[in-house]
């Protein structure tokens, strides 16, 4: 108390200094930077400031400051009337510092709501105002936010180009802390959302050690909660529960139910990891007590009664796992996003399990059925999966019936024999050899169709790479031609490769090619894309399922994470890439077609993508 009693005298002293003029955006920040250190002085030095400038800039500004302390708080009623003060003023002073401050904030706080359509446009009002009062550290903050929508819509591409951006400013500008916070914040979701754990958890600690350094309180609980997060998905578990018992600790001592909800919830779901479920319901309860009033997000909710359902069932406590497995369809019914989908299928996958241990089958089924109605699509991939395995069980038995049929064998066979070439023997003999040369001939042809199939697979993989070849390739399109199956295509040829070759020699340039073929092969589907090595430095890539748009998208995202991890003194190993489908040229020209869009992108500079 005597600190924060110290704290408000400064304050106070340091705010009587202002005349009442005209507020900069450079005094907006010095305001924000004391509101993120002490939340909960924020209505008293926000009255006291306003005092120095009676403008709607500065209404503006105050108002998303209070809601975005209202909100960290867990006051969403209150954040949300805070917000409505200006929201008609605001169309007449839309280009102001202030406003493109609340416009900001406010698309934050449609994220919170899951109205993300709102959040977008909300945001591009934020970025028009602060370019025209040509305010860049600003911009960066309007970069990141963008970057948090566009994972949130699943809009990956322009997610990556958003942080990329944003962090090549603040590495080569001076610029505020909490501007850098939010840059970095938006790069661990990013990555976090990818599976990119080790990258994730890397800046969610940059951004982690920078909150404690500058003491922002209101931006640090935020950030250790994306912490938390990165452990969990990595199954760092012990370290993932001392992140959120931590944070329970704060969110106590602060007294900040927003952040007991986050606690509380990730604190279940490591104890959902670690099969102690009564306290993992323990903790999911404790949050649930304040779902609608500190947390109003469909997908957290969403998230949370699925999470619960998961530990009751798991304790046969079928009936009320299924109460919240109707709570989660009844949130989705009412959820209009881009995850929709998504949540939709993992409530119904989870509901179908729970009804199959209630031993209630037609009601399983009716759930499955519907699920299956949302995979529809991947039926296909899922068959050649099964067979692939299939193939490979049977490869793997080649083996055995080889030891079968060794010299040993054979000659203890021919002894066997001998001995039974006795008169009284005889005729049993003859029977015993008819019937061993018919196993012997099913044997021999069993075995020479699996010798067959293991040629057959020898003969359609690239022994460098280890990726389909160029004869499997043309099999494959063939097949899926013959088939009329639509599907897009891609030709990558790495840039400045022959180089490589003549400076480093083959050894390196094979290495690379190694490298590249793995991060090729990671960035698809192992059920319904095709990843082959064309011959030289060409590759291809055959996607189901995908347009063009989606696969020039996966490809972007490879870009990046070539740029990172795959190097050749010193510089980023990059290729040239051509995308078309299949509905747009006929079998004979699609190879010509997709080649002419590879070598456009060649020409146009390298690192490029065309279709």
């Amino acid at each position: 108390m005597v600190k924060v009693f110290l704290a408000m005298v400064a304050m106070f002293v340091w705010l009587s200094c202002f005349q009442p003029v005209q507020a900069s955006g450079n005094d907006f920040l010095e305001l924000e930077q004391q509101v993120l250190k002490s939340p909960e002085l924020h209505i008293e030095l926000a009255n006291r400031w306003i005092n120095t400038s009676n403008s709607a800039d500065t209404e503006f500004f105050l108002s998303a400051l209070s809601a975005r302390a209202f909100f960290f708080a867990g006051h969403i009623e209150r954040s949300k009337k805070e917000f409505s003060r200006f929201s008609s003023t605001l169309k007449t002073q839309q280009f102001s510092w202030g406003a493109g401050y609340w416009y900001l904030y406010r698309s934050f706080f449609a994220i919170e709501q899951g109205h993300l359509d709102d959040a977008k446009r909300l945001v591009k009002q934020s970025k028009r105002a602060f370019t025209h009062v040509k305010d860049s550290a600003m911009l960066v903050r309007v970069q990141a936010m963008e970057a948090v929508i566009s994972i949130w819509r699943e809009e990956y591409s322009e997610a990556l180009k958003s942080v990329q951006a944003a962090h090549a400013y603040i590495m080569r500008n001076d610029i505020g802390d909490v501007s850098k916070l939010a840059v970095l914040d938006s790069l661990t979701a990013y990555y976090s959302t990818l599976k990119y754990h080790r990258k994730a958890i890397e800046f969610a600690n940059q951004a982690n050690v920078l909150a404690v350094q500058t003491q922002n309180v209101l931006d640090g609980l935020p950030i250790k909660y994306n912490l938390c997060m990165a452990l969990l998905r990595s199954k760092l578990v012990e370290k993932a529960r001392s992140c959120y018992s931590d944070m329970l600790v704060s969110a106590k001592r602060l007294t900040l139910p927003r952040y007991h909800f986050w606690a509380n919830a990730g604190l279940g779901k490591v104890s959902l990891l670690l099969k102690e479920y009564d306290e993992a319901v323990d903790y999911f309860l404790q949050a649930k007590e304040l779902e609608y009033k500190a947390i109003v997000n469909p997908a957290h909710l969403i998230v949370l009664h699925n999470n619960l359902a998961k530990a009751l069932s798991s304790m046969s406590r079928y009936a009320q796992a299924q109460i919240h497995l109707k709570e989660s369809l009844s949130i989705l019914d009412n959820y209009q996003s881009p995850l929709n989908n998504r949540y939709m299928r993992r409530t119904l996958k989870l509901k179908a399990h729970v009804l199959d241990l209630q031993q209630d089958y037609i009601g399983s089924i009716a759930v499955l059925n519907r699920y299956i109605r949302l995979l529809e699509e991947n039926e296909l991939a899922t068959k050649e999966v099964l067979e692939q395995e299939a193939q490979s069980f049977f490869e793997a038995e080649q083996h055995k019936f080889k030891l079968a049929l060794t010299n040993e064998k054979l000659k203890a066979q021919a002894a066997n024999l001998a001995e039974l070439e006795k008169e009284e023997q005889l005729s049993r003999a003859y029977i015993f050899i008819a019937f061993l040369s018919c196993i012997s001939i099913g044997l021999f042809a069993y075995l020479q169709r699996k010798a067959s199939l293991v040629n057959r697979n020898f003969a359609y993989r690239d022994p460098l790479t280890e990726l389909f070849n160029r004869r499997y390739f043309q099999e494959h399109i063939d097949k899926l031609s013959h088939q009329k199956q639509s599907f897009s295509l891609a030709m990558l040829d790495l840039d400045y490769f022959k180089r490589i070759n003549d400076v480093s020699g083959h050894d390196i340039g094979d290495e690379i090619l190694v490298r590249f073929g793995q991060h090729l092969r990671s960035h698809f589907r192992d059920d319904a894309d095709v990843v082959c090595r064309y011959g030289g430095e060409e590759f291809v890539v055959v996607c189901q399922f995908m347009d063009v748009s989606q696969l020039t998208q996966r490809l972007e995202m490879l870009q990046a994470v070539l740029r990172e991890n795959l190097s050749h003194d010193s510089e980023a190993v990059t290729f040239s890439a051509g995308v078309v489908n299949s509905s747009d040229y006929s079998k004979d020209t699609l190879i010509k077609a997709v080649d002419e869009l590879m070598y456009r992108s060649k020409k146009l500079g390298r690192d490029k993508i065309s279709s």
